[in-house]
């Protein structure tokens, strides 16, 4: 069994799960931010109008 290549292949399934992961948690800040739940704004991640 030629075992030349794996760990590229491993280390490019942790870099999808963490890529994954990093965009779910951005976008579940970017949300909770300008939904006003949480105390803190991203003016050019959010946008600069409010959200009512």
């Amino acid at each position: 069994m030629n075992k030349r290549g794996q760990l590229g292949i491993i280390e490019f399934k942790y870099f999808i799960i963490g890529l994954l992961i990093g965009l779910v948690l951005g976008l579940g800040l970017v949300y909770l931010g300008s939904a006003g739940i949480l105390p803190f704004k991203i003016p050019l991640v959010c946008g600069s109008v409010p959200v009512s």
